[in-house]
């Protein structure tokens, strides 16, 4: 679907076609807005990101009311910026004035199904069944949809690292903004590259089979920080420390430290293991 069969100019000629019969088949939100307005034109940008963001799943209809005075008076619009969701040839909800894109967000949001929210719910899904191929294919291409969308691109990163495709990974974070490279998650997947560097291939994995020596509990444990099972690997660590502290030079004290670090010391996960943690160490 093209941009200009979601962002409609609406005049008396197309009134009916757009927003009466058009409303039948798929959403419409009509935005009654004016040149003299500092508001509108505010507001007017907002709209047309969000309309882009859906992807035709409502069509924004413009109506300015210095031309179309016929329509304001129709729909009894009393001041600008008005805005009206109608769906199926009825007015379903409206709001005036300018409002911050997060509450307009929120207004769609009791309407229709943000692509973008769903497609991360699918990411979800995709990465609890096993199919990272196929998780990585779909956040490319909605990267390439939604380029501004940062958790898109961690996300990615994130799928890269279980994939063990740790230069790929490395290199979608360091291109992230440097706001968004201090937050928790983030550092934590940094993090992540030096455990990727060391943890097992899927073959080494299965080779390992039920061994539970201490360099087999490292790998499985580094493997499980990749697979996001934190708590697994964090029993692992603490296993190895109990059982063979010395084991590659102390090697499970200092990951235990690191991931401890990687995932925040509020996590309640990182709040028991320290507990087991200081138990062992005194």
């Amino acid at each position: 679907m093209n941009n200009a069969s979601y962002i409609i100019d609406v005049t008396l000629e197309n009134f009916k076609q757009v927003i009466l019969d058009g409303s039948m088949q798929q959403p419409v939100l009509v935005n009654f807005w004016a040149s003299w307005c500092a508001p509108c034109k505010v507001l007017m940008p907002i709209l047309e990101k969000l309309a882009h963001e859906y992807q035709g799943q409502f069509v924004l209809a413009k109506i300015n009311i210095e031309e179309q005075p016929e329509l304001a008076q129709q729909f009894q619009v009393k001041s600008v910026p008005t805005v009206m969701f109608v769906g199926e040839g009825q007015l379903l909800d409206k709001f005036d004035g300018m409002k911050p894109e997060s509450e307009i967000r929120a207004f769609l949001k009791q309407h229709l199904t943000n692509p973008i929210d769903a497609l991360k719910e699918q990411v979800k899904l995709l990465i609890s069944g096993g199919d990272l191929d196929q998780a990585q294919n779909l956040l490319q291409q909605a990267i390439s949809h939604w380029p501004e969308d940062i958790e898109l691109q961690i996300d990615l990163a994130r799928v890269l690292l279980q994939k063990n495709l740790a230069t790929d990974a490395k290199l979608v974070l360091e291109n992230l903004p440097e706001t968004d490279k201090a937050r928790p998650d983030v550092k934590g997947l940094m993090a992540g590259l030096k455990f990727s560097e060391v943890a097992p291939s899927a073959e080494q994995l299965i080779a390992l089979g039920d061994r539970e020596d201490s360099e087999a509990n490292y790998l499985k444990a580094m493997s499980a920080l990749l697979q996001g099972e934190h708590e697994q690997a964090l029993e692992r660590l603490l296993k190895l420390l109990r059982d063979d502290r010395n084991h590659q030079e102390g090697v499970a004290h200092k990951t235990l430290l690191e991931v401890f670090a990687m995932l925040g010391e509020g996590n309640p996960l990182v709040v028991k293991a320290r507990r087991k943690l200081y138990t062992l160490m005194y």
